[in-house]
């Protein structure tokens, strides 16, 4: 989809073709003929839920005949979903507030392990009824006597059939992290504790809109470059967005560096999104606290752009523009100006009732 902006690489030599191997991973081209195309998009910012609570981690036992080598200064973790109001209809709210201020929504974009499996079900009916997308991060906690825990994300599309890709890489709580959230009651900081799931599905799939093409990385699948780093890199999708289990998404921190690597080469734009609860579970090494810093923009002009949801709000639009740029090969053959690049045209903040953040 794009040559890299900076520099010269294998990927410099061809436009619409690359190479990849895909021993681990298997990428997917969904052609999605049925979206209108448009020149703009709102997209539906939830950083959903808006509380998290240490005892919603907890110890997961092994899998019967699982890492039985493992050693002692490891162990296993599992989230369960919790939450005194309902998901849903919080943000069918929100969905309903937004599109009567912004005139349209097109899609709708919650953080990882936002919903359970039940609750994801209803809302995609509702989003779809809509006439737009849903992109959600949907999970379960393991069970030690049936499965792993659950960790994908759901791409739902009108009139195309249901999308699901799992999480590529688990993720390691270590002592500085069990600190940072508050977690020390609930999982040692002797040890390091890796998410308990399963890492047998691993596809990648790229979806092509008549405007865009975008894919969605989970948590550390943004920071790690194999398996999934070096596909995205290939392909070059318009549109990178990360949902993430994470602190603010501040400048400097991990999400805006592996997101600027992304913004250079190959020159996506990078959207990452984290809850508002995990946001105010961290706690800042210095300075004051700013988790309200939910989601953060990167784009290869340079744009790097804190989204901040403000106090009595629960959802963000913003909204991206498609602008063409003309790119060209290292042997000097340009694509006439067929390049979208997505930029960050407004934010705009989504009131909802005060209780939310008190349930």
């Amino acid at each position: 989809m794009h040559t890299p902006w900076n520099g010269l690489t294998i990927r410099s030599l061809s436009f619409y073709l690359s190479l990849c191997n895909i021993e681990e991973v298997s990428p997917e081209w969904i052609l999605v003929g049925s979206y209108p195309e448009r020149e703009s998009m709102n997209l539906l910012l939830v950083p959903w839920p808006f509380r998290v609570f240490p005892s919603q981690f907890e110890t997961a036992r092994p899998l019967k005949d699982e890492m039985k080598n493992i050693p002692d200064r490891f162990g296993f973790f599992t989230f369960k979903q919790r939450s005194n109001i309902d998901a849903v209809k919080a943000i069918q709210t929100l969905y309903e507030t937004a599109a009567d201020e912004m005139g349209q929504i097109d899609g709708v974009v919650l953080p990882e392990l936002a919903l359970s499996e039940t609750e994801h079900s209803k809302l995609s009916q509702f989003v779809l009824e809509q006439g737009a997308f849903l992109v959600s991060g949907v999970g379960d906690a393991s069970d030690p006597t049936k499965a792993h825990g659950a960790n994908r994300v759901c791409f739902d599309i009108p009139h195309e059939a249901p999308l699901s890709q799992s999480k590529h890489h688990r993720w390691k709580l270590d002592a500085s992290q069990i600190r940072q959230y508050g977690l020390g009651s609930r999982l040692s900081v002797d040890k390091n504790w890796w998410e308990h799931v399963s890492l047998n599905d691993r596809r990648l799939l790229f979806v092509s809109l008549p405007s865009l093409v975008m894919s969605v990385l989970i948590c550390e699948d943004l920071a790690r470059p194999d398996p999934v780093g070096d596909l995205v890199r290939a392909v070059g999708p318009d549109l990178v967005i990360a949902l993430l289990m994470d602190g603010p998404q501040l400048k400097g921190r991990w999400p805006e560096r592996y997101a600027m690597a992304l913004a250079d080469d190959p020159g996506s734009s990078v959207l990452s999104l984290t809850s508002l609860g995990m946001s105010e579970l961290s706690r800042p090494s210095q300075g004051a606290s700013r988790s309200r810093v939910v989601a953060l923009w990167k784009d290869r002009r340079g744009t790097s752009t804190e989204i901040e949801l403000p106090a009595g709000s629960g959802g963000i639009v913003v909204s991206l523009s498609f602008q063409s740029e003309e790119e060209w090969t290292a042997d000097g053959r340009r694509d006439y100006g067929s390049a979208v690049l997505p930029t960050l045209s407004g934010v705009r903040a989504v009131k909802c009732p005060l209780e939310w953040f008190q349930a």
